[in-house]
C-alpha cells in the first residue's frame, strides 16, 4: 500500500496496485484497527488499480480490470446519517461523473446502480456497524472508465464506460477526478438529507405503475412500483397492499401496466 499525500481533505486515500477487493481489504483494515488501536480509524478511501475478486450485488461478481475506479470509503458517521447514506453516495458519484464528462446524464436504478442511457456505468454496495450513537460505514463503489467490462456468458447487464461515452483522458486522470469529486460532495450531501433525497428520487429511472420483480432472501416478489420510502425503501403494491423493501435485487422492470 502507499498513501496518496495529495488527497482532498479530510480523508486519507490509499492506493492498492492489486487486491482481492477493496471491500475485503476495508474489512480487514477495520478489524485490525479495532484490535490494535484505541482511537477510531480515520476517514479513509481505498482505491485499487485492479481487483481479483470484485463483487456486485448478491452473488454477482464485478469484473475489475485495470482502467476502472474500484474504491471503498471507510468513515465513522452519526447513526442518524445511515438513513441518507446510500442516497448521498449515489448523488455524489453521479455529480462527480457529470463534472468529469459534461453533457452526460447519470441516472440511478434502485438500490444504487449508476446508469447512462439505460447502460450500467457503475454500482455501490454499503455496509455499516453501529457503536452507540456512531456507526462505522463501508461504502464500496466501482465505475467503468477506460473500457466496458467483459461479463460472464448469460449476464444480461448492459455495461458502458466513460471512454465509450466520450471521455478522452487516461484512466488515472479519470480515477482521481472521480475520487476528488466524491470526497468534496459526500459530507455536504450527508448534511442535507432532504436535498439529497430529492435529487436521488429525481435521478431514479423508475416510474409509478411499473411492474417489478424483486429477489429477496425469502424468494421473488412481483409488484407494481408505487414510490420510495423516506429512507429510500422500494415501495411495491403486492396483492393489493403496499410493501416496503430496504434490500433486494431487481430482476427486471416490465413497464407500465405489466
Amino acid at each position: 500500500m502507499k498513501r496518496v499525500v495529495s488527497a482532498p481533505a479530510p480523508a486519507n486515500v490509499v492506493w492498492l496496485d492489486d487486491c482481492d477487493s477493496t471491500n475485503a481489504v476495508a474489512g480487514r483494515l477495520f478489524e485490525s484497527w479495532l484490535a490494535e488501536e484505541e482511537d477510531r480509524l480515520p476517514e479513509t478511501l481505498l482505491v485499487a488499480q485492479r481487483q481479483s475478486a470484485g463483487r456486485g450485488r448478491g452473488s454477482h461478481g464485478w469484473q475489475s480490470p485495470a482502467g476502472g475506479l474500484y474504491a471503498t470509503w471507510l468513515a465513522w458517521l452519526p447513526v442518524r446519517a445511515l438513513s441518507i447514506l446510500p442516497m448521498a453516495v449515489g448523488v455524489s458519484l453521479a455529480a462527480a461523473v457529470e463534472e468529469l464528462l459534461p453533457g452526460v446524464r447519470v441516472d440511478l436504478k434502485w438500490p444504487n446502480d449508476l446508469l447512462v442511457s439505460g447502460r450500467k456505468l457503475g454500482g455501490v454496495l454499503s455496509a455499516s456497524r453501529s457503536d452507540g450513537e456512531a456507526a462505522w460505514v463501508s461504502v464500496g463503489f466501482g465505475i467503468n472508465i477506460g473500457a466496458d467490462p467483459v461479463l460472464p456468458a448469460g449476464d444480461r447487464t448492459k455495461p458502458v464506460s466513460l471512454a465509450a461515452l466520450g471521455f478522452a483522458g487516461d484512466a488515472g486522470e479519470g480515477i482521481w477526478s472521480l475520487v476528488a469529486g466524491f470526497l468534496v460532495r459526500i459530507h455536504p450531501a450527508l448534511e442535507d438529507p432532504k436535498g439529497s433525497r430529492a435529487e436521488w428520487v429525481a435521478r431514479s429511472i423508475h416510474r409509478a405503475g411499473e411492474m417489478m420483480r424483486l429477489r429477496v432472501p425469502s424468494g421473488t416478489v412481483e409488484g407494481r412500483f408505487v414510490g420510495f420510502g423516506e429512507e429510500g425503501e422500494l415501495e411495491l403494491e403486492v396483492g393489493g397492499k403496499v410493501s416496503r423493501f430496504s434490500t433486494g435485487e431487481l430482476l427486471g422492470e416490465k413497464g407500465p401496466g405489466g
